[in-house]
């Protein structure tokens, strides 16, 4: 699981390793190695047709992500994985962003958070 979350944010999200290794809450160099092994386990499934499993650890995902239309002012959620919306499904219009749950801009936080042993999450 540690590995599929630093090619999320790495690679999808698009952080540099020192914002992804903070969000993770692990050193620089040890993202590093996380995201290097990963990234060679991916290609070996694509080069090799070989399947993927993902697994590991007790997984709980966070709720869901909520964007705000700048223009017609509609709020509307999707469940993270999905992608960020191209346009308000009000009004079609392409002026969104995502807000907290609370009402503010969004801060860049994890889909998901790995429950470990003794109970800290990562």
């Amino acid at each position: 699981m540690d590995e599929f979350e630093a090619l999320r944010l790495a690679d999808l999200e698009g952080l540099h390793q020192e914002q992804a290794a903070e969000q993770m809450n692990v050193s620089r160099q040890t993202f590093g190695r996380i995201v290097e092994a990963a990234r060679r386990k991916v290609a070996q499934v694509l080069v090799g047709g070989l399947a993927l499993r993902v697994e590991g650890g007790i997984v709980q995902m966070t709720e869901q992500r909520t964007f705000l239309c700048d223009q017609c002012r509609h709020t509307w959620s999707v469940p993270y994985g999905t992608g960020r919306p191209g346009e308000c499904p009000a009004c079609k219009g392409s002026s969104i962003h995502r807000i907290e749950q609370g009402g503010g801009p969004a801060k860049g936080r994890g889909a998901c958070r790995r429950q470990r042993v003794g109970g800290a999450k990562s």
